[in-house]
């Protein structure tokens, strides 16, 4: 996997996920998944569902009033069965009628199964205060 394409995998994920369908991603997520925010971890794929269904549904529910986009990604390792990557990550909106701006930092591991690549781990932090 080039540096490219796992900036590929990973604007592509979050273009899918912007649908609020866990369907559309479920094949991007490893079975054994380990995605650690700041709520909690959350592990295996069911898990990881449920923390992106509680997610979306805490939010406006209206595609065109937020986002949520990475930035900054910076490719730390790969090879022929895992990747590794950093970048912030941006979630900005508008909810019950007020502008909102959430940034944090986060890591996605990658490994390959048979030919295609998914997400076994993510860690999401919020920034740091200054």
């Amino acid at each position: 996997m080039t540096n490219q394409s796992v900036v590929d995998f990973l604007n592509n994920f979050e273009a899918i996920a912007q649908e609020k369908n866990f369907d559309l991603v479920a094949d991007m997520v490893h079975e054994r998944a380990i995605f650690r925010f700041n709520d909690g971890d959350f592990v295996g794929r069911p898990a990881v569902r449920a923390a992106f269904e509680k997610t979306w549904a805490s939010s406006t529910g209206n595609h065109n009033e937020e986002r949520f986009y990475l930035s900054d990604i910076v490719v730390v390792a790969t090879d022929t069965s895992t990747t590794a990557a950093t970048y912030n990550w941006n979630w900005e909106g508008v909810s019950q009628g007020k502008s909102f701006r959430i940034q944090g930092r986060g890591t996605r591991v990658l490994v390959r199964e048979g030919e295609r690549w998914q997400i076994i781990h993510e860690h999401l932090s919020r920034m740091p205060k200054p």
